[in-house]
């Protein structure tokens, strides 16, 4: 899966600026910097098009295009990311956590996304450091999880990618401003730039553990009786 991270730039900047003939990317992913703050009122009245814009992207390169986005739901906040497939916007997830005092409130469930680039599963900024979130996108059956992050502002992110690539046998990638960074199957670090544009390909290989437990004494089943 050929992936193009933008780390710095809005949607339309990119489009305008940098975007060139060739481009080639199944899957082109930018940070909360894309669109800012969406909403939807203005997106339903039409007095904005920040949906409409990122579905017409996806649509020219022929590709997926993901945004993280900050959502306004008449007055209700939320961090969000949008997923667009070839001119069809797919859908909206919502961070399902809300941590200490935020004005940001959580949304709704985690989602995997069926894609022509294969199977996405979306983990939404602090989402990530909840183990459940990447193994419940793993169960429904995710070929890569990719996670879009604020802000970058110690470690504990790349440690909770890793060790959640790791855990699930499932690649991971996360993308922020001003840095991107993905995790393959053994919770190696595959690529890590902070650069405004950062182009790699992801082996969507999947990886399965034999896990045994030592288990001390017998061990009955709780409804074999005695």
């Amino acid at each position: 899966m050929d992936v193009c991270f933008v780390t710095c730039d809005t949607v339309n900047s990119f489009w305008q600026d940098k975007l060139c003939k060739g481009f080639k990317h199944d899957v082109i992913v930018f940070s909360f910097n894309g669109l800012g703050l969406v909403s939807y009122k203005k997106e339903l009245s039409g007095e904005t098009e920040y949906f409409h814009d990122l579905a017409k992207l996806s649509k020219q390169l022929s590709n997926v295009v993901v945004c993280g986005c900050d959502t306004d739901t008449y007055g209700v906040f939320r961090h969000s990311v949008v997923i667009a497939d070839k001119g069809k916007i797919l859908g909206v997830s919502d961070m399902a956590h809300s941590i200490d005092d935020s004005e940001f409130v959580p949304g709704g469930g985690f989602r995997v996304y069926d894609t022509s680039a294969g199977k996405i599963g979306i983990i939404v900024a602090e989402d990530l450091f909840f183990p459940e979130v990447p193994r419940v996108l793993t169960l429904c059956d995710a070929d890569v999880i990719i996670c879009l992050f604020k802000k970058i502002d110690d470690a504990m992110p790349q440690i909770m990618l890793r060790a959640g690539a790791f855990a699930n046998g499932v690649p991971m990638a996360l993308c922020a401003k001003n840095y991107a960074v993905v995790a393959d199957v053994k919770g190696s670090v595959s690529i890590a730039s902070s650069a405004d544009v950062v182009k790699t390909k992801i082996k969507t290989e999947k990886d399965y553990h034999l896990i045994s437990s030592r288990r001390r004494g017998l061990y009955r089943d709780f409804n074999s009786g005695y």
